[in-house]
């Protein structure tokens, strides 16, 4: 017994130290010097971790991840960091390098995730609430869409909260370790987990950057009712002698499901499962764009432009703000012309010129760079003028 107990408490101490090793205390590239916090997740793909820099204290998190699996990832990330990360809605990298026998790569720390709020608060959210996030992530799929990248693998733990309490709904997209180029996805591709897969995904047939718009379409209907998705829900099961057989359900087939708003809101609630229901065509040639869902009115509030002096349609213009194109500054470590700063104040990269400015015009023109990001509350402004 005691050999035995030796034995054990040799295997914990190595593991414990290999553990130490792998995730060190501190952490320091060519540039800053950063010290170890608390663990935030793990994934098939690494593990991550808070750090913060030595000099300033600020809070960044780091993936581990092995070589082969990163230098994979920061492909798609190196071609994801000519976008200006604020305005189009995806996670910063601040900077990347190798540890030992592991990549780690730096992003900027974020709030929480939009599943973690939901839970904490017990309450699903309302059409004017996900209005925002639904906005922001046709934002970043429209970013990606113009370079040619398919995330892969959108789901509610790969969506975050910026800060709830200074920007309320202000979501970007992160994770891009099962991201690839479209000209790489191959009925073969595994991608994407159950719950958030596309038909296509699930049935081996030819995809595109489609299969994002799918996830995204069946995280907003998680959320609004609170409810998980699973891919069993989406067929009919006959059995029969000859052998079993799968047929997708009609709308028609479906149960339906209570929902709890107001009259005031009864017309958005509408305009929001006509988007949902594009979202979710199950033919992938016809599901709706990135740059349609932009358009659609859910998101542009013209179905409320007569309502000008309603509570609901102030609250949901307020809620939209956080859409609006900004201008951030980096600091602690952000890239800046392909380098890394420590402790600098420096202004972020601008999205390339050759993406196109949003198809809905603004009140006044003005002299700000083209970003992908739409101005909703200026076209609902402009529609109610």
């Amino acid at each position: 017994l005691t050999s035995t107990t030796k034995y054990c408490n040799s295997e914990m101490a190595s593991e414990s130290e290999t553990a130490a090793d792998e995730f060190p205390d501190v952490l320091k590239s060519d540039k800053c010097t950063y010290l170890k916090g608390e663990k935030l997740g793990a994934g098939s793909f690494g593990e991550v971790f808070y750090y913060k820099t030595q000099d300033t204290f600020k809070k960044v998190a780091v993936k581990f991840m092995d070589k082969t699996d990163g230098r994979d990832e920061l492909k798609i990330l190196n071609k994801i960091r000519v976008f200006d990360p604020d305005e189009n809605c995806l996670v910063r990298v601040l900077e990347h390098f190798e540890y030992k026998s592991t990549m780690c790569v730096l992003f900027e720390k974020l709030d929480q995730t939009v599943s973690s709020f939901a839970m904490n608060r017990k309450k699903p959210y309302d059409v004017c609430e996900l209005r925002p996030v639904a906005q922001q992530l046709m934002v970043a799929l429209k970013a990606l869409k113009s370079i040619g990248v398919v995330h892969c693998d959108i789901k509610p733990n790969n969506i975050m909260l910026v800060d709830q309490q200074s920007s309320p709904y202000k979501v970007k997209l992160i994770d891009f370790g099962l991201a690839r180029k479209k000209s790489k996805l191959t009925c073969q591709s595994r991608i994407q987990v159950l719950g958030y897969k596309a038909p296509e995904a699930v049935f081996g047939c030819p995809m595109d950057e489609g299969v994002d718009m799918w996830s995204v379409g069946c995280v907003l209907a998680s959320f609004i009712l609170k409810k998980g998705i699973r891919v069993k829900n989406f067929f009919n099961f006959n059995k029969k002698s000859e052998g079993s057989k799968y047929t997708f359900k009609t709308a028609d087939e479906y149960m339906p499901l209570p929902i709890e708003y107001s009259k005031e809101d009864e017309s958005d609630f509408e305009e929001f499962k006509s988007l949902l229901k594009q979202m979710l065509n199950v033919d992938p040639t016809k599901r709706i764009t990135p740059e349609e869902a932009l358009n659609h009115s859910f998101i542009t509030m013209s179905h409320l432009s007569s309502r000008t002096d309603d509570s609901y349609v102030k609250e949901a213009q307020q809620f939209m703000s956080v859409c609006q194109p900004t201008t951030s500054v980096e600091t602690d470590a952000h890239k800046t012309d392909g380098k890394t700063v420590c402790g600098q104040n420096t202004k972020v990269n601008s999205t390339p010129t050759s993406v196109q400015d949003s198809a809905v015009p603004p009140v006044k023109k003005t002299t700000k760079k083209k970003t992908l990001c739409h101005d909703p509350v200026s076209t609902y402004k402009h529609t109610v003028a």
